[in-house]
């Protein structure tokens, strides 16, 4: 490790400290939009060109894909593509890369074929079992590790204790501190054993916040004291757990720094997380093309700060050579020592070393892991008696022309149950315990969506299960729309297996009581 840093000069090793976003879906993509877009973010024509010639420390995948300034690259097509841009990437870097994706599962998922998919965060946390998030992660990061990416920017390790949140929700476990705890620690675990670097995420936690960091900074009010007791209690219990990366969001917790983004935080950074803390491992912001920051840095003078608070790795600056000539040209200038560098670098090349030798242990169970926790999540939160398990004669109309509602359909079918087709007029629900045939309509509905949802259907709650619908027939969460989370409530509708998740919020119900964590229906009423 110090003989390879001993052979870097000072742009090489800043080079280490930079993760871009590049793009063409080829490391040597020469169509017109590739070159157009890696000109604009890293001056060069290609993606590899960009790795070799900036020595940049990692490369972060999306499939995106948009116009225009600030657009995101569309990276991912296929398994067997995304292997190959990823041996690319590997053949042009200098020094080992690191190539990561945002793969939490659930609603931020990247690559979606070629791998598991499995029921996110807060489905994890209605399961509440430690070794179904450890599996979880193992599986999700034993699929990244076969396409060549060696990093995954989860768990998300917020505690979501503000009902409004825009832009947590259900990529959190819940509202439990020690839940949460529990099974952050427990994803950890899962993504060591694959052999992938886990960052928990967003420190020191976004879960309180009301406005969304990608379009402005989020104020935190919370104390020091209820910081430490809620929203760091995951990050400790990461860091226990042996965490390789913690991701710093873009966050004002004026507890910790009234004037700086804990990104950009030395208070935060060096002060919270690593002296507090203890963390040794490698410190990586949040995006830096985020408009939390954009807003109000410069590319360069972002990266400065970055390094300044103690940041080891720079997500995604939006100008590549900006954010690297900002950083060369305040380390001549003794703004940032070297010395400050040379320690980043340690702890990247470190990562590095460690992902190199790793001996994974490929995971083959993925499908078995998905159906388990999808099983165990499914959350009967109220129910009219009569309307559930749906009954031989009974009619179904599931709601909407989304992918979730077709997956649903499809699993219903698969259960001999009749389901008008796509498209068809929505029939109102009979009443409970009418004789005979009778119509069912399903809603599968967003958190908000829920509320809108019309009086006397069944409805799903796929998003985080906040805002109640009005005089519901039934109520269910799976908090996922992934196809093993829908086949899991076709179980639980038509009683093929109980619901056996517990809420892992606090939330109300239909009819404006509250329901507490752990709420949930284990069986269908008798009637």
């Amino acid at each position: 490790m110090e003989s390879a840093l001993a052979g870097m000069n000072l742009n090489q090793r800043i080079g280490q400290m930079l993760m871009g976003y590049l793009f063409g879906t080829s490391a040597g993509d020469r169509s017109p939009a590739a070159v157009a877009g890696n000109r604009l973010v890293a001056g060069t024509d290609t993606a590899a060109d960009a790795v070799r010639d900036l020595g940049l420390g990692g490369v972060v995948l999306f499939d995106a894909g948009g116009p225009g300034p600030g657009a995101l690259p569309d990276n991912i097509v296929a398994p067997q593509q995304v292997r190959d841009l990823t041996t690319g990437l590997y053949t042009a870097a200098p020094v080992p890369l690191l190539i990561g994706a945002d793969q939490e599962q659930g609603t931020v998922l990247r690559i979606r074929d070629g791998v598991t998919l499995l029921p996110g965060a807060m489905a994890q946390g209605a399961d509440g079992r430690v070794e179904d998030a450890r599996d979880a992660a193992r599986v999700t990061g034993a699929d990244l590790r076969s396409l060549g990416v060696n990093v995954d920017f989860a768990p998300d390790a917020d505690v979501n204790t503000n009902p409004a949140n825009p832009v947590i929700g259900e990529r959190s476990y819940g509202d439990d501190p020690a839940a949460v705890s529990q099974l952050t620690a427990a994803a950890v675990e899962g993504f060591t054993a694959a052999g992938v670097a886990a960052a928990a995420k967003h420190f020191p936690g976004h879960g309180s916040t009301s406005v969304d960091s990608h379009q402005d900074l989020p104020l935190v009010t919370a104390s020091r004291a209820r910081l430490g007791a809620v929203d760091l209690a995951p990050f400790r219990a990461a860091i226990a757990a042996g965490i390789p990366m913690v991701m710093v969001g873009h966050l004002l917790a004026t507890a910790v720094d009234s004037r700086l983004p804990t990104s950009l935080s030395a208070a935060a950074v060096t002060g919270l997380l690593r002296r507090d803390l203890g963390f040794g491992g490698v410190v990586v912001t949040d995006a830096l093309n985020m408009a939390a920051i954009t807003k109000r840095y410069s590319p360069g003078e972002a990266a400065v700060r970055a390094v300044l608070a103690g940041d080891d790795l720079l997500l995604m600056p939006p100008q590549l050579v900006e954010a690297r000539d900002g950083l060369v040209a305040a380390v001549r200038s003794g703004r940032i020592p070297a010395s400050r560098i040379d320690e980043s670098v340690r702890r990247l090349l470190l990562l590095k070393w460690r992902l190199a030798h790793v001996q994974p242990t490929p995971a083959t169970d993925g499908a078995a892991v998905a159906a388990r926790l999808a099983a165990r999540s499914v959350t009967l939160l109220a129910q009219s008696c009569g309307v559930l398990p749906l009954r031989a004669g009974t009619t179904v109309t599931v709601a909407g022309t989304s992918t979730a509602a077709a997956r649903l359909r499809t699993a219903l079918v698969e259960r001999h149950v009749a389901v008008t087709p796509a498209g068809s007029s929505a029939a109102a629900s009979g009443p409970p315990g009418a004789a005979g045939s009778r119509a069912v309509t399903i809603v599968l509905a967003g958190d908000a969506a829920a509320a809108r949802a019309t009086p006397g259907s069944v409805v799903v709650s796929t998003g985080a299960p906040y805002h109640p619908p009005p005089a519901p027939a039934a109520w269910l969460a799976t908090y996922s729309t992934d196809q093993a989370s829908m086949t899991g409530l076709a179980g639980v509708l038509t009683g093929a297996s109980p619901p056996a998740g517990h809420l892992p919020v606090v939330t109300t119900g239909p009819t404006g009581a509250a329901l507490p964590r752990g709420s949930g229906l284990t069986a269908l009423p008798r009637c």
